[in-house]
């Protein structure tokens, strides 16, 4: 099965965080107290297992995006809220007549909380958050799916000036499967199908990402 590559606009956005983290940073302290990070990331992992089958179905690896709302607690802590979307496909021979490929958005909302380590321009950081994982299949007839879920992370803020930083990190996505799910399923007057049926599971993905981190 063909995997995608990263484009471009990735590699672009690789070489100017790149050299953003050369630039000197004009002030040490953190003013403010939230801080808002729009961020670009590329994903992959992620396979369903068929029930009483051996067939798995893997998640093309594709760029995601996303939103992280942080706000300060204490000096090393902070409240975390997620947002992340992806779009990729997943390969479905044999499963489903006529149906060979589909597209998949993922959506995960969570929250949860981040611990940052001491350090003046540069401070390390482990966050773990709990939510909500949504697989939404198109065309939009398929139903879409909701799993419990949770991530952990870790990376570095950066500091770059006094109300902006530089984040990077990598993440790790699980969400709990329900033993025989059926997965985006479609009902008509001739009856109804499912693309997937599921043996339970962990779905696990990874992230690596890199945001502006805004403070205010």
């Amino acid at each position: 099965m063909l995997t995608r590559k990263p484009n471009i606009e990735w590699l672009l956005f690789s070489a100017a965080i790149l050299l953003l983290t050369a630039l000197p940073a004009t002030a040490q302290d953190t003013p403010g107290k939230f801080e808002l990070t729009p961020f670009a990331a590329y994903r992959g992992g992620g396979t369903f297992k068929e029930k009483d089958g051996a067939a798995e179905f893997d998640l093309q690896e594709s760029n995601a995006w996303g939103l992280i709302l942080n706000g300060r607690v204490e000096a090393n802590t902070e409240w975390e809220v997620l947002y992340a979307h992806q779009s990729t496909s997943v390969d479905t021979v044999g499963t489903s007549p006529g149906v060979q490929e589909f597209d998949l958005d993922l959506d995960y909302l969570h929250i949860g909380g981040t611990y940052l380590f001491d350090g003046e321009r540069v401070r390390p950081f482990l966050a773990a958050t709990i939510g909500a994982s949504r697989f939404s299949p198109r065309p939009s007839e398929f139903s879409s799916k909701t799993f419990v879920s949770g991530s952990i992370g870790g990376g570095w803020k950066i500091s770059i000036a006094k109300h902006l930083a530089l984040r990077v990190e990598a993440r790790g996505y699980a969400s709990l499967v329900d033993d025989n799910n059926r997965l985006f399923c479609e009902s008509s007057e001739s009856g109804g199908t499912c693309l997937l049926i599921l043996e339970g599971s962990l779905f696990t993905q990874w992230e690596a990402r890199a945001g502006l981190t805004f403070r205010f």
